[in-house]
């Protein structure tokens, strides 16, 4: 045998090495999930909102177009 390292040694290190880049990797995905999660709850209520809105708008719009049609005779 000779004074280098021996080569399932090597493997253990590079093993080690790819490893660790997964979990750097995994702690990335989960912050960035973290910023997706808080941004869609942010959203949604703007989402609501927005339904409401426009559910208001409708609602006058339609009962506008029904009096209109009431006072012409349609």
């Amino acid at each position: 045998m000779t004074d280098a390292v021996p080569e399932f040694l090597r493997d253990i290190g590079a093993h080690d090495k790819a490893i660790e880049m997964l979990e750097a990797e995994v702690r990335a995905m989960r912050r960035e999930l973290v910023a997706i999660k808080e941004l869609l709850s942010e959203t949604k209520g703007g989402v609501r909102m927005l339904v409401a809105v426009g559910s208001i708008g409708g609602a006058v719009g339609a009962a506008f177009v029904k009096f209109w049609a009431m006072l012409r005779g349609l």
